[in-house]
């Protein structure tokens, strides 16, 4: 069978009366479930200690009171962008579980957030199987021809992402780089996002490229509200066709 589930790990890491036997059976035969139950345990305890240190409700911190009138003005006038609570996710469970009484009531959600990482750090350690570079391109200023990064087209398991990298940050002056695909006619082209270190990955698709889109251009934009090309190129290379 595939390794537990989140609800199996935290099953076995309380001693759970209803973990299944199959889920026993491997447990005592998978050492990456087995090690992941053990550093749940010992999360527990160690939430459980500093429980008994946390500040009572009474004791936190009152919201400002400009917070609340920032929540009325929202519920009043939905125009009105509510404040973003921090940390605050809807989660949706796959299956109805009965509930389960934690021994370190005070510490719940810090429990509950710490078991949801190490699950998944226990899990999912493995690297992934390793991307495959299918297209490469060398960026090149278009006045002098001068080198200043390359892009790869790279194979990935959830798709094909577009890997851009520049010797050094370009200048972006008082505006931003943007990265564009532009197809080899020279007449369309298609944003595939902002370019805000010396490099960045951005996910494009297989049809792009077969349509012909392997101009890879990065530009310098200003901050215009206008989508178009500010045709500002500040590097463009050319990426072996897809078809």
């Amino acid at each position: 069978m595939s390794h537990l589930d989140d609800d199996e790990l935290a099953d076995a890491a309380l001693d759970a009366e209803d973990l299944t036997p199959g889920a026993r059976q491997h447990l005592r035969g998978c050492d990456t479930c087995a090690d992941a139950v053990g550093e749940l345990r010992r999360t527990a305890v160690l939430v459980s200690r500093a429980a008994t240190v946390l500040p009572s409700p009474a004791g936190w911190e009152q919201p400002a009171p400009q917070v609340w009138d920032r929540v009325a003005a929202a519920i009043a006038d939905p125009a009105v962008p509510a404040p973003v609570a921090a940390g605050v996710t809807d989660v949706d469970f796959p299956r109805a579980r009965r509930p389960r009484v934690w021994p370190w009531a005070a510490g719940m959600a810090a429990a509950g957030l710490a078991l949801g990482l190490l699950t998944g750090r226990a899990l999912w350690s493995e690297s992934p199987p390793p991307a495959t570079t299918v297209a490469q391109a060398e960026l090149d200023t278009l006045d002098t021809q001068q080198r200043m990064g390359e892009a790869l087209v790279v194979r990935t398991d959830s798709g094909v992402d577009l890997r851009v990298a520049t010797a050094t940050t370009l200048d972006a002056a008082d505006g931003y780089l943007e990265v564009w695909l532009i197809n080899s006619d020279g007449k369309r082209m298609v944003s595939v996002g902002v370019l805000d270190a010396a490099s960045g990955t951005f996910p494009i698709s297989q049809t792009l490229l077969d349509q012909g889109y392997v101009v890879v251009d990065i530009s310098r934009e200003p901050f215009d509200d206008r989508p178009e090309h500010s045709g500002d190129s500040l590097a463009r290379g050319a990426l072996p066709s897809q078809t």
